[in-house]
């Protein structure tokens, strides 16, 4: 039996300028997603002929999976949301890629690498300001360690527990309700946690700008529940001040590459 293509809808012009300026404004309103977005650089490269397998965990606006389409991979979405899923569909339509280039499921990682069929079958899987929301850290990495290829590479990114601007507010929840369980990591915890389940750490890299920080404090104490409307009306003023602070460094973003270790004999 031959398996349906999918045609996308045809876009109204209202929803065609939705989608530009949501393109414009990528990687996000969210200002210290566009520092962390630096972290594509070390996405790996394919070729027409061998591209890269890419598992986005939490695929959010679909920016992270664009920028691994872009780099000749094939990639999955995943996501524990439906509307964000449809999002993400509709974003990849209107950038004219194909669902074999790029697919979006509403399922958990869990879920996932439970099918027999889906082990191995990754060369990187990116775990982009995820692993704070999550409990039981181990398990999903050996989660990700049954679904990547040998190896293969995963890329995490999460609040630096020490970062001193988190200092004023208690931002973490009892159980996993969406929200963070854990103010983030260091990188010796982080690291640890993935050597005890089967990676070897290649990598670190801490993201965050004294800029980013004065810009996300407006957005947070000044925007409050008008946030992502008014970071559009006042995108060029926030991008001069956060421009303008920006050779003064504070980390609030770790980063850390590490390489599945290969089986024992």
């Amino acid at each position: 039996m031959l398996q349906a293509i999918h045609q996308p809808a045809p876009l109204s012009l209202k929803t065609k300028a939705r989608l530009w300026l949501k393109r414009l404004m990528w990687p996000g309103t969210n200002w210290v997603s566009r520092d962390k977005s630096q972290v594509v650089r070390h996405f790996l490269t394919g070729t027409p002929e061998a591209p890269v397998r890419t598992l986005d965990c939490g695929c959010g606006n679909a920016y992270f999976s664009y920028q691994a389409a872009i780099r000749h991979s094939t990639c999955l979405g995943i996501t524990i949301h439906d509307w964000e899923r449809e999002n993400c569909e509709e974003m990849r339509d209107y950038l004219g890629l194909t669902e074999e280039q790029v697919e979006f499921r509403s399922t958990r990682l869990d879920v996932l690498a439970a099918n027999p069929a889906e082990r191995g079958q990754f060369d990187q899987v990116l775990l982009l300001d995820v692993i704070e929301h999550i409990m039981d850290a181990h398990a999903t990495f050996r989660q990700i360690h049954d679904l990547l290829d040998d190896g293969g590479l995963v890329y995490i990114s999460t609040p630096d527990r020490d970062w001193q601007g988190n200092a004023d507010h208690l931002r973490v929840t009892r159980v996993e309700d969406g929200w963070h369980v854990r103010n983030g990591y260091t990188f010796e915890q982080l690291e640890r946690v993935l050597e005890e389940s089967g990676f070897e750490p290649v990598d670190r890299l801490r993201f965050g700008t004294l800029g980013s920080t004065i810009v996300t404090r407006i957005q947070h104490k000044l925007f409050r529940s008008l946030i992502d409307p008014l970071t559009v009306l006042f995108f060029p003023v926030l991008k001069l001040v956060a421009i303008a602070l920006s050779p003064w460094r504070d980390p609030h973003t770790i980063f850390v590459l590490a390489r599945k270790k290969p089986a024992k004999a």
